[in-house]
């Protein structure tokens, strides 16, 4: 989106003038914000969260509460957070004044500390691109392969497995019942992957939308994306205005169906706050709104279009006034952090070493 391209293209001006450097790639000390590692070593257990990241300052409090989740689960084990995205953690630190770094900092600082336990807990949602580069790269091939007698844990990603979507479909059905119930529909916004790369990941997006219309028996809860071609914002157009037809609903009374908006992301970050929820910005008119701009090239909101379109966007759940910030996403969801932290007790037990790996 355009403010997403602003923000990244400031960005990109004050590294050229060296303004900041806590990121850069053309200075080896300075790829990335080393004094983000910290190591704390009290126990001999280490517990690294791993998210994509956001640079608003309200996910930051849902990243919190998901540490505070790990902290009872694993009272003897030392918690850190890192960010997958080195654009994001530059930023963030930029914005917000928050340290984070990226998870093969953390795990080489971890592995040098002498921990005997290490666990790894994805946050992603999908077993996409930034999950398996992770898990793959970061944790078996660069981390396992150095410290090769460490007892690793790898903790999957929320959606791994169709129980898994099974699950989450559960959760998010029993929290908007009373809306679908009442005639609104649901619309959620996950993240996605590039098409041909990583068809099994980008599935789970529409197993779980078959998983949350069966539940809905309406068929007026829908699940879109921001990359994947399936299942961007014309996929949500489409079926919207297919359940109005099919309520005898014609376009001059689009006003009287009520739309809920909610990010399918860990956190309501930038997607949620402004590929979602995006208000007009600096240039842009109303009569300017196409909600039939061509998806990869979308200059407005999903909230915009939608409205331009003539339904009602619903006021619960979608107000980024930093003031009055109401924006759900699913780390906000108790239940739904059990499943993450569910995963991770499996993963526990069956944590196991390279050295172990090898002699299989």
């Amino acid at each position: 989106m355009n403010k997403f391209l602003k923000n990244l293209l400031t960005f990109s001006m004050i590294l050229s003038i060296g303004f900041f450097s806590a990121c850069s790639n053309d200075n080896e000390d300075e790829k990335d914000d080393r004094s983000a590692v910290v190591i704390n070593k009290k126990n001999e257990t280490a517990l690294l969260l791993c998210s994509f990241g956001s640079t608003y300052e309200q996910p930051q409090a849902t990243y919190d509460q998901i540490i505070k989740d790990y902290q009872a689960a694993f009272p003897n084990t030392d918690i850190y957070m890192s960010f997958t995205s080195r654009t994001i953690i530059s930023r963030v630190y930029a914005q917000i004044g928050k340290a984070y770094s990226q998870p093969d900092l953390w795990l080489s600082a971890i592995g040098k500390s002498g921990y005997k336990n290490v666990y790894i807990q994805s946050l992603h949602i999908i077993p996409g691109e930034e999950y398996l580069s992770l898990m793959n790269t970061d944790v078996k091939k660069n981390f396992m392969i150095s410290f090769p007698n460490v007892k690793v844990a790898k903790s999957s990603c929320l959606l791994e497995t169709e129980e898994d979507v099974d699950a989450v479909a559960q959760i998010l059905y029993k929290y908007y019942k009373n809306r679908l119930d009442a005639g609104e529909i649901v619309a959620l916004m996950g993240h996605g992957n590039p098409d041909t790369e990583y068809t099994h990941a980008n599935e789970r997006y529409a197993q779980l939308e078959t998983a949350l219309q069966n539940l809905s028996g309406e068929k007026n809860i829908f699940v879109g994306t921001v990359d994947w071609g399936a299942k961007m914002f014309s996929h949500i157009r489409t079926e919207i205005e297919a359940f109005a037809t099919r309520k005898g609903i014609t376009k001059e009374n689009y006003n009287k169906i009520t739309v809920s908006l909610a990010p399918l992301m860990s956190i309501a970050g930038d997607h949620a706050q402004n590929d979602l929820l995006g208000d007009l910005e600096d240039g842009q008119t109303w009569d300017k709104i196409n909600p039939e701009e061509p998806d990869h090239e979308a200059e407005f909101s999903w909230k915009l279009k939608l409205e331009k379109l003539g339904f009602t966007i619903s006021v619960d759940g979608t107000n980024t006034d930093p003031k009055h910030f109401n924006v759900v996403g699913l780390g906000d969801h108790s239940a739904i952090r059990t499943i993450w932290l569910n995963h991770m007790k499996h993963a526990v037990k069956n944590a196991t070493s390279w050295n172990e790996h090898l002699g299989e």
